[in-house]
Order: C-alpha cells, then sequence, then structure tokens
C-alpha cells in the first residue's frame, strides 16, 4: 500500500502501522486530508478543517517518545461540529 492510500486503514491498522514504525502518524494524516480534499466537494462532511492544524499536531505526535504513548496514539477521528472544541472557533460554524 502507497502512503497515498493509508486512508484506507481501519483504526486498527492504522494503529498497528504506527506502532511499528511502519507509518508515521504525519504521512497518515497527509493521506486522510488528501483524501477529504478528493471528496468533499461531493460530501460535504466537515464544517471546519484545518489542515495546517492536523499536520502540525501530527508532528507533535511523531516526537512524543514510545514509552509516552496512549493507547491510540495517531488514530485519527472527527468530533461532530455541534461540539465546543478547545482552539475551534465555533461560531464560525453557526
Amino acid at each position: 500500500m502507497s502512503v497515498h492510500d493509508l486512508y484506507r486503514l481501519t483504526a486498527s491498522e492504522a494503529l498497528q502501522r504506527i506502532r511499528s514504525d511502519q507509518i508515521t502518524v504525519e504521512e497518515y494524516a497527509r493521506s486522510l486530508l488528501k483524501r477529504i480534499e478528493s471528496r468533499d466537494s461531493q460530501v460535504q462532511a466537515w464544517a471546519y478543517l484545518d489542515p495546517n492544524l492536523v499536520l502540525s499536531e501530527a508532528r507533535a505526535l511523531d516526537a512524543v517518545p514510545r514509552d509516552k504513548r496512549g493507547p491510540l496514539h495517531g488514530v485519527a477521528i472527527a468530533v461532530k461540529d455541534n461540539y465546543y472544541t478547545k482552539g475551534i472557533n465555533n461560531q464560525k460554524l453557526a
């Protein structure tokens, strides 16, 4: 599987590959962002998405020492737009 197709991984598969250093969190995030970019004009699932923030957070996760990583380290999630989220201007979403 190429780095461009990492978005196809299940959460368990992505987690296993991140844990075994087969992929980085940043590579995984870049693949997810590319997929969102290619499909969101049809799907319209995202009210707010900051790719720069996603990549910055992914790089920060890659820098976390292995012994400090949690059980879901690097697994991507989406947060529903009606949840207030620290650092996100929810007023822009209304």
